[in-house]
């Protein structure tokens, strides 16, 4: 899966950010993207390669919102099943009020710019 780019843009404040979906294509397995990963996530994702028998894994560049602010987040997400009934997914907290981030799943209107907060996004593709 290659990676995806798109911009937001806040049409009522005007500031964009950029964001992407996916892994690059360098990163067919989850050795190569641990790299990714950061503090104790990559630690964990580590240990789990070396003790254990990894059944699957989904890793990449994901997109995920506050569902109390309504603020975009794009983390580098990981979750391993392993040893046939054990699974890691690390919790992502929002910055600003600290609730744990759940995939988004709405169009990129329905979402807040994180500077002015209003719900005025747009999208643009490139």
């Amino acid at each position: 899966m290659a990676i995806k780019f798109f911009q937001t843009r806040c049409n009522k404040c005007h500031t964009t950010e950029n964001f992407k979906i996916g892994h690059d294509d360098s990163e067919e397995s989850l050795d190569k993207a641990v790299e990714h990963l950061q503090g104790k996530t990559q630690i964990q994702v580590r240990s789990i390669l070396r003790k254990h028998k990894v059944d699957t894994a989904e890793f990449g560049f994901a997109l995920y919102h506050c569902p109390k602010c309504q603020i975009l987040y794009n983390p580098y997400a990981v979750r391993v099943e392993y040893d046939d009934i054990m699974v890691f997914q690390p919790f992502y907290k929002c910055s600003v009020c600290d609730t744990t981030l759940q995939k988004a799943t709405q169009a990129i209107e329905n979402y807040a710019c994180k500077q002015c907060a209003g719900k005025q996004l747009s999208r643009i593709d490139y």
